[in-house]
């Protein structure tokens, strides 16, 4: 894919438009409310960064508050995401770091890593299509799209299902990822939805013969296919 000189936005602005393009990619609702819960500011300080953002025409705001990418703040972001998922891929393949250190690290280096050093790099992993998490990497993408993913709190009861893809954008991202990858929830994994508890508001998977509960509210950050 063409390879675009890095935009001048901030590391702050960048953060913003990643969250947002993750957010889209799986179909859920971007306000302000929530971007501030995420990124663990006050909302006056959000609303602070969207209006800039709004001026510098990388987003637009419909009648419901709700936030979208402009063409040009989706460019930005597609690039921003590319990069750091080849940097995580890296890590974690060449540099044996977990996926919760990689995810911590790409946020750092794909600030300062240049074009050249990210495309040699995935040239090394030979071209890998998902990151450690199993989020493609955009431009990546060969072959047949995969199965439809859903989260993981959608499945019902006696469901065996593939772990697809963890979202990464999250609150506490790094402590959830450990959390999952302690116990054998990663990208392949097979599981089995045992009991689905809205009332405990957790579910009881099994995974490789464990038996063990998991909150709805992670387990909405856990994508899943049909197994």
């Amino acid at each position: 894919m063409p390879h675009s000189t890095r935009p001048d936005t901030t590391p702050t602005t960048e953060e913003y438009l990643e969250i947002i393009y993750m957010m889209a990619a799986e179909d859920r609702i971007v306000k302000g409310a929530r971007l501030a819960e995420i990124i663990g500011v006050s909302r006056p300080t959000v609303t602070a960064t969207l209006r800039r953002m709004l001026r510098d025409d990388l987003i637009a705001l419909d009648a419901k508050k709700q936030i979208t990418l402009t063409p040009k703040g989706y460019a930005i972001a597609d690039m921003l995401q590319r990069r750091h998922r080849i940097i995580e891929r890296w890590l974690t393949d060449t540099l044996g770091l977990d996926w919760a250190e990689s995810d911590a690290e790409s946020h750092r280096l794909e600030h300062v890593f240049s074009d050249q050093v990210v495309e040699r790099l995935n040239e090394l992993l030979g071209f890998p299509e998902t990151c450690p998490h199993g989020n493609p990497i955009p431009g990546n993408q060969r072959g047949e799209p995969s199965a439809a993913a859903f989260p993981l709190s959608q499945a019902p009861e006696g469901a065996r299902l593939l772990v697809a893809r963890i979202s990464e954008y999250v609150e506490n991202s790094g402590e959830m990822l450990k959390h999952l990858g302690g116990r054998g929830l990663v990208p392949g994994a097979q599981v089995t939805v045992v009991e689905h508890s809205p009332l405990n508001q957790a579910l009881t998977l099994r995974v490789n013969d464990k038996h063990f509960a998991l909150a709805l509210e992670i387990a909405n950050a856990l994508w899943v296919t049909k197994g």
